[in-house]
């Protein structure tokens, strides 16, 4: 985590958003960092090969130029592994 000079601004050394306390600003890198180089996307990543897959959802999206969603991709709720 870098601290910008002359700002009281904490900034995530992985990916570069910006909060405005420390403790949101760690919060970020450890749970929510969507960086390949962050701790909570690697552990993501190795958790793929564990997982059984059990809770399996649906992302729905809309068509283009209408009100209607159609599905989009499956994914698990758990890994976040995607299924075309």
């Amino acid at each position: 985590m870098k601290i910008l000079t002359n700002q009281t601004v904490y900034q995530c050394s992985y990916c570069g958003k910006k909060n405005l306390t420390k403790k949101g600003s760690e919060i970020h890198e450890n749970q929510y960092c969507k960086s390949k180089d962050s701790p909570c996307r690697k552990q993501l990543l190795d958790n793929q090969g564990e997982c059984k897959h059990f809770h399996v959802d649906t992302k729905w999206s809309y068509i283009s130029g209408e009100c209607i969603k159609e599905p989009d991709y499956d994914y698990c709720v758990d890994c976040g592994m995607v299924f075309k």
